[in-house]
């Protein structure tokens, strides 16, 4: 586990600056699982289009699978990705906890 230490200038003040900090996080948080939905939701389209599940297509299948093939699938595949590095963000997003 790793710890991280904050310092502020405001001097007998720390409640108030953590929870400023905790305020955006818990923004972050939230604008996180938004853009997590949509994700979810541009790769629900091509799910069913394809009637495939977005982790099978990208073990494997390759652009010529596809009726759009190329642009279809670098959409398909980047939006695949995005929800990857978005759920990886929100787990570490979530795995903060204040200690003081």
């Amino acid at each position: 586990m790793s710890k991280i230490i904050l310092k502020t200038n405001e001097p007998g003040k720390p409640g108030k600056t953590a929870s400023i900090l905790f305020e955006a996080l818990e923004t972050e948080e939230r604008r996180l699982q938004y853009s997590l939905s949509l994700a979810k939701k541009r790769l629900k389209k091509f799910e069913n289009k394809y009637n495939v599940s977005s982790d099978k297509f990208i073990a494997e299948w390759s652009a010529e699978d596809l009726k759009g093939q190329d642009m279809e699938y670098v959409e398909w595949s980047g939006e695949y990705q995005l929800a990857l590095r978005l759920n990886e963000r929100l787990f570490s997003l979530k795995s903060i906890e204040n200690v003081t």
